[in-house]
């Protein structure tokens, strides 16, 4: 009996139809393996001749059916900020029942937010201290992954990314720094614009986690995202409006501010208890990731400029050297 090739392997994609999950389609699609993208209404998701399939990844029977027969299961579904804490469990003990019996491995679209304040840069050792509702919910959903990885229910993936940017991306970043940027606008920046950080690019956490899925073979896995060195909040607005041809106005907003706003602003409030992360280094080590994965970070210029197409803003014509580079790291 021939083993499967990578041609014959399933990889579903569970939340095919958001900014990272679209992405992951695609990297998959290319290095040939087949696809299917799965979304609430089937729609296209952007690469041409995977398959769609419609269904909500709350219910678990309906799950079960699309994961059938797949080698790796995707979990980039995200629900609303609002609904985290209804829907994520749920989605969670969903994807695990399913992914387990089709025998696949699981693999996890997290964030940074479970390790809390730490002293240096997060690494995949940096042990959990929430100090946000959020963090809290993030880390007991990785850990209820992760021991069901151990107690070998099925093997699982943990992709870890730093704060988002990108096209497509919908972040504490992405519209107070590249929309501003783009229309001249003053930048808004929640916490110390001027610490060292790591931003991730959603093409970057898409290419990690496609990797992780093709390749990795431990039974529970944490891994981080690969990053470009480090650079600050204020090199990142000012690459972006060096490319808008704006001028740089950034004015910065600690934690008792945003907690002001959010009085009035239900986007603040929610925002307000993930201000710490801004209020000290915010670097992620994904050199592991990096070496075992030959995954290769884009230079944050590039995912700048890319950040930047979406609100119309284009290379041509413009120096394609910013004013302030990112440094090393």
């Amino acid at each position: 009996m021939t083993s499967p090739t990578p041609s014959d392997e399933l990889h579903v994609v569970v939340g095919a139809g958001g900014a990272s999950g679209r992405l992951v389609v695609r990297d998959l699609s290319r290095s040939g393996r087949r696809v299917r993208a799965v979304t609430r209404n089937g729609r296209d998701v952007g690469t041409p001749g995977v398959e769609l399939v419609a269904a909500d990844a709350l219910d678990v029977q309906a799950m079960t059916e699309v994961c059938r027969g797949a080698s790796t299961v995707y979990f980039c579904a995200m629900p609303a900020l609002e609904r985290w804490r209804s829907e994520f469990p749920v989605l969670t003990d969903s994807l695990i029942s399913a992914t387990a019996v089709s025998s696949a491995r699981l693999v996890y679209a997290d964030d940074t937010w479970m390790y809390g304040r730490v002293q240096g840069p997060m690494t995949e050792e940096t042990p959990y201290r929430p100090v946000s509702s959020k963090g809290t919910l993030r880390a007991w959903l990785a850990e209820r992954l992760l021991h069901a990885g151990s107690a070998g229910r099925l093997p699982v993936s943990i992709v870890r990314a730093g704060e988002l940017y990108g096209p497509g991306v919908r972040s504490m970043i992405a519209r107070n720094v590249f929309a501003a940027a783009a229309r001249g606008r003053t930048v808004r920046w929640f916490g110390n614009p001027d610490l060292p950080l790591t931003p991730t690019y959603i093409g970057d956490f898409a290419s990690t986690l496609a990797a992780v899925g093709m390749h990795d073979k431990g039974q529970a896995a944490t891994w981080h995202v690969p990053h470009p060195g480090t650079t600050t909040g204020r090199r990142l607005a000012a690459m972006a409006c060096h490319l808008a041809g704006t001028e740089l106005r950034l004015t910065a907003h600690g934690t008792r501010q945003v907690s002001l706003l959010g009085a009035v602003l239900p986007l603040a409030r929610e925002a307000a208890e993930l201000v710490y992360q801004y209020e000290q280094p915010f670097v992620v080590d994904g050199s592991r990731a990096a070496s075992a994965l030959e995954v290769s970070p884009t230079p944050y210029e590039d995912g700048v400029a890319a950040a930047m197409a979406e609100y119309g803003i284009s290379l041509v014509g413009a120096d394609p050297t910013p004013h302030a580079p990112s440094t090393s790291g």
